[in-house]
């Protein structure tokens, strides 16, 4: 029966198939109403499904399993990507939607199971006292980025460039989980003394350069070419691929002069305290040798270090402090706008218009003050009494 009654909806279902292609959704009635009516609804979805069908045949365009596009997903976008966790949700995903459905046979249904089954999965969150470990679920953020958007990225791609049939797209936005923003943290200045007496002086040099550049974890591991000491610049390429020169300052400068020497290639460096295997990317080290500082390197490295010290912050909460520092002494938010490389000033203000909030209270004591004084000046010039007539 292709049209009934849907235990988590008010309205009647349809669900039926043509020349296997499985066409499903609301009917938009509701289920007090006669199914009678629901059955004209679907009638008429049938008759456009006998054109979309058509349409496909005749445009060239071919269907395509779950598992595939996943796949080419992965081999043209996915691991050209800073997301480094990106493999591990995409294999997840085709699992859970399982390897041999069609892209056009997945409906909100079923991504709203999938995203169910992902709000289940937990990760580390420190340890007691005792070493015991402790786990809390995943955020919202993530559920949305590894179920949602991520399949949303793969579906559009195969539609728009793989010319896969796809008749409908589920509706994204109803599917996204809310999201609870962290606060933006700065790094105070008591923090990172705290820091500097617990962490190497290798890693303290990457966290510095960081802290005065206002970059992003991965583009802060450079590579010698990009320094260009004559011109006192670096280039990157930063966010979505976007190449970006920029200036560097005395400080910056002089951490990048001291490196000088130690590897051929990479800039930033530290020499290995331990023979061990990485258990992130398998890389074996030896105690003694010099070797580039990673982003699971530097992670971990907070993670040790930054604890002991009494810091909570992150890495990238390093980039925030150069952005709240700077908009601090110039009040100049284009500025930071710019030094941070955001497309958009609104997302610079978004993030940081509660460090202009001291601005806003001296503009009001000002205007305060202002009023204050005229009402003082008016007070006390003397009142002119008018002649008396006659």
């Amino acid at each position: 029966m292709s049209v009934y009654k849907h235990r988590d909806s008010p309205y009647w279902h349809f669900d039926f198939q043509r020349k296997g292609y499985r066409f499903s959704g609301s009917t938009d009635v509701p289920q007090h109403r006669p199914k009678r009516e629901a059955e004209a609804v679907e009638k008429e979805e049938r008759r456009k499904a006998e054109q979309l069908v058509a349409a496909a045949h005749e445009s060239g365009r071919r269907p395509m399993t779950v598992a595939v596009a996943c796949d080419r997903w992965w081999n043209e976008v996915g691991q050209h990507l800073a997301e480094t966790d990106i493999e591990t949700a995409l294999h997840w995903l085709r699992d859970q939607l399982g390897p041999k459905t069609m892209l056009h046979a997945i409906t909100a249904d079923d991504v709203t199971k999938a995203i169910a089954e992902r709000r289940t999965h937990m990760v580390k969150a420190g340890r007691t006292d005792k070493g015991v470990q402790l786990y809390r679920p995943i955020k919202a953020r993530t559920v949305n980025r590894t179920v949602p958007m991520l399949l949303r990225r793969i579906m559009l791609r195969a539609r728009d460039l793989w010319n896969v049939v796809i008749f409908k797209m589920p509706k994204w936005k109803p599917l996204m989980l809310k999201e609870v923003k962290r606060p933006i943290n700065e790094l105070t200045l008591a923090g990172e003394d705290a820091i500097d007496e617990t962490e190497r002086a290798d890693y303290a040099a990457l966290r510095r350069f960081i802290t005065i550049m206002g970059l992003r974890a991965q583009e802060a591991l450079l590579t010698w070419p990009q320094v260009d000491f004559d011109a006192g610049e670096i280039r990157i390429v930063g966010k979505g691929d976007k190449p970006a020169v920029l200036p560097l300052p005395k400080d910056a400068y002089a951490i990048l002069w001291a490196l000088r020497g130690h590897d051929p290639m990479w800039v930033f460096t530290f020499v290995a305290e331990r023979t061990r295997k990485c258990g992130k990317t398998g890389k074996e080290y030896e105690k003694g040798k010099r070797y580039p500082i990673t982003y699971w390197g530097l992670t971990s490295h907070r993670v040790r270090h930054w604890k002991k010290a009494g810091v909570t912050s992150h890495v990238h909460d390093l980039r925030h402090t150069t952005g709240r520092r700077v908009l601090r002494n110039t009040g100049n938010l284009k500025l930071v706008q710019q030094l941070l490389r955001h497309s958009d000033i609104g997302i610079t203000a978004k993030l940081y218009a509660d460090v202009l909030i001291e601005d806003i209270r001296d503009g009001l004591n000002a205007t305060a003050k202002g009023l204050e004084s005229r009402r003082k000046s008016r007070t006390a010039q003397p009142i002119k009494a008018k002649p008396l007539k006659g």
